[in-house]
């Protein structure tokens, strides 16, 4: 119990004070402009926040456990907001790092800070949890979820599926494309 204790107040504590603390030690290594509309930030973390919780929610409820690595729940859930998403948890919470770093204008939480934890919770998921879910519950693990691109199958793809690529593949872009555009031309480019 004291375990499980600590391992939750070090993600739910800890982790997020230091990912603060790394925006704030590094806001002057970061000279990339914010987002201009800091107002928008707060949606997009109660938004991640929503998702946190109906995760949290669905792997206490159906899964019979708790939402930690080493103290994985017993039984795979795919009911819930596990329906749409393997992943809630993380998505909410880079989604709570980028929203919280457009609320508070911080050029390094939202250029440096929210990309690594990103990329670390995908390098989590790929390198561990993906080989977790595959030794403790076969293939049964892998089966899509609503919110998923079609497979590279000869197949008609389901509306699902269609509608998935708009939120995995061109909302995603729209956004790196509109960062670019707010970082414009740098200083020091050359204009032709």
């Amino acid at each position: 119990m004291v375990g499980k204790l600590l391992y939750g107040i070090v993600f739910v504590v800890l982790a997020p004070a230091l990912l603060v603390w790394w925006a704030v030690a590094t806001a002057r290594t970061v000279p990339l402009p914010t987002v201009p509309y800091p107002w928008a930030g707060l949606p997009i973390v109660g938004f991640g926040l929503g998702l946190i919780a109906a995760g949290m929610g669905a792997l206490m409820v159906y899964g019979r456990g708790l939402p930690m690595n080493p103290y994985p729940p017993p039984v795979y859930v795919i009911r819930g907001i596990y329906r749409f998403t393997p992943h809630p948890i993380y998505v909410g919470f880079v989604l709570c790092c980028f929203g919280a770093s457009v609320a508070l204008e911080s050029a390094s939480g939202f250029w440096l800070v929210s990309p690594v934890v990103a990329l670390a919770l995908t390098a989590l998921v790929l390198g561990y949890e993906r080989h977790d879910l595959i030794r403790r519950f076969g293939t049964e693990a892998f089966r899509p979820p609503l919110v998923s691109l079609a497979p590279d199958r000869l197949r008609t793809p389901t509306s699902w599926q269609r509608a998935s690529v708009y939120l995995l593949v061109f909302l995603p872009w729209a956004a790196a494309f509109e960062a670019v555009f707010v970082l414009g031309i740098p200083r020091d480019g050359i204009v032709g």
